[in-house]
Parts: structure tokens; C-alpha cells; sequence
């Protein structure tokens, strides 16, 4: 039987993939943080819901499309989720496909802390650095 984390962590990349930002928003806590590495205009510490929310239309303007996100496995334990998922992204006509971990700590049914990690970071941040 499948984690009820790993199954949060399932419903979130689904929510993602269909569009619905607000429903992935709902499974996060109030005080969410999220920890998005590296040099690129989207990293640093997002906190809160509306500080998730922000760095989300921020990608969504440096982007041609919604970022897809194609599952290959979700984990879960009493207190964490992790997904592993092949990420695709479109910018100035170019497209970036990379392996992304996205590991997060759950507390009352809901994300509380966030970290994602890309596979590889120097593509990542060039990917959100060139004009």
C-alpha cells in the first residue's frame, strides 16, 4: 500500500501538470518554506504561500509554457514526501529537460518545507540566466 505522503506528493505533480496552481497550493501549510538552490533568479528561501507563489509567476514569466513534470517515482515516510520526476522546460525557444528531486517535510496532512534539488544545477541556473 502506498504511503498517504507519497500519495500527497502524486497529487501535487498532478495539480502542477494540469494547471491548477491553486489546488497546489492548498497542500501546503500557511508558513511553507521553500529552498530553491543555486545562482539563478529563482533561488533562495520562498516563504509562505505567497512567497511560493511569487517565485512561481516569476518562472512562469521567464518561460514560454508551464513547466511539465513527468513522474518516475513518489516515497513517502511519516514525516516526509519525495518525488523523483524528469522536468521539462521552455524559454526563448529553447528546452531544458533535466532530473529534479523534490524532497519535502509534512506536518499535518500538509508540505510544510520544501527543497528541490535539480540534477544538474549549472544547467539550471544558465537555463534562467541567458537573456
Amino acid at each position: 500500500m502506498e504511503h498517504p505522503n507519497a500519495q500527497l506528493m502524486r497529487k501535487a505533480g498532478e495539480l502542477l501538470n494540469a494547471g491548477d496552481f491553486q489546488g497546489f497550493l492548498d497542500l501546503h501549510t500557511d508558513d511553507v518554506v521553500m529552498h530553491v538552490p543555486g545562482s539563478g533568479p529563482l533561488s533562495g528561501d520562498h516563504r509562505g504561500r505567497d512567497g511560493m507563489a511569487a517565485v512561481f509567476q516569476k518562472e512562469m514569466a521567464l518561460l514560454d509554457a508551464p513547466p511539465q513534470f513527468e513522474p518516475h517515482d513518489d516515497l513517502g515516510s511519516d514525516q516526509h514526501a519525495v518525488s523523483l520526476v524528469v522536468q521539462r522546460l521552455q524559454r526563448g525557444g529553447g528546452t531544458l529537460e533535466l532530473r529534479q528531486t523534490i524532497i519535502a517535510h509534512v506536518r499535518d496532512g500538509k508540505f510544510s518545507e520544501v527543497w528541490v534539488q535539480p540534477g544538474d544545477q549549472a544547467a539550471f541556473d544558465d537555463f534562467f540566466a541567458t537573456p
